[in-house]
Formats: C-alpha cells, structure tokens, sequence
C-alpha cells in the first residue's frame, strides 16, 4: 500500500478530548499518513494540547485567527491536502488502531474512491 492519506481534524474548545483525538491517528497501524489539525480559534487549552505536536513532521497545524465553523476548517484541509485520499476524525472522537488499514484495504480491493 502506497497510498498517503491526509487527515483532517477541525478543533473548536474540544480540549479535554483533543490528545486523545491525535493520539488514535499516531496509533494507527496503517503509517502512510499526514495529520492537519485547524483549530478554530479556541479559547481554550486546545492550544497549548496542540504545542505538544509541533515538532512532528507527519502534523500541519493551522492556528485561525477568527472563528469560521468546522465546515470551513474541513474545506480547508481539503485545499491543503495533496493526496488521493482524505479521511476526517472530529477533535472529539478517537479510532481503533486499525481503521486506516481496514478502510485503504477495503477501498483498493473494491475499487472505491469513496467510502464512509
């Protein structure tokens, strides 16, 4: 699999499950990736969570400087990416280690350029 995947992770004031968010794409076992997280201009500690990545090569964070919604974050993350494909987690969620793996698998061996 050569396939790279672009994962975009929109944040607004979600700190208290941010890491974790994060946490779940660096544990993925499936490691042909690069993560954008667009925070949203969060007056919370999403910030400071964030500093914690910002030496890692495979993250791009962009910091708005005003509030634009998620749907302007995501579509952002899309004009960024240069990949064939593009996967969203929301800052509050988390996935199971395998999930890039199982759904690049599923994708290739079925021919689908969309899944969900």
């Amino acid at each position: 699999m050569s396939s790279a995947v672009d994962i975009i992770i929109p944040n607004y004031n979600k700190a208290k499950y941010l890491e974790d968010a994060i946490k779940s794409v660096l544990g993925q076992k499936y490691t042909n990736w690069n993560l954008y997280i667009i925070d949203d201009n969060s007056k919370d500690s999403s910030v400071k969570i964030l500093e914690k990545f910002r030496d890692n090569p495979k993250i791009t964070i962009v910091l708005l400087k005003k509030n634009k919604g998620p749907s302007f974050c995501r579509n952002l993350g899309i004009r960024i990416s240069n990949s064939n494909f593009i996967s969203f987690i929301d800052s509050d969620d988390y996935w199971d280690k395998n999930k890039l793996k199982d759904q690049i698998e599923f994708m290739k061996t079925n021919n689908l350029s969309f899944t969900y």
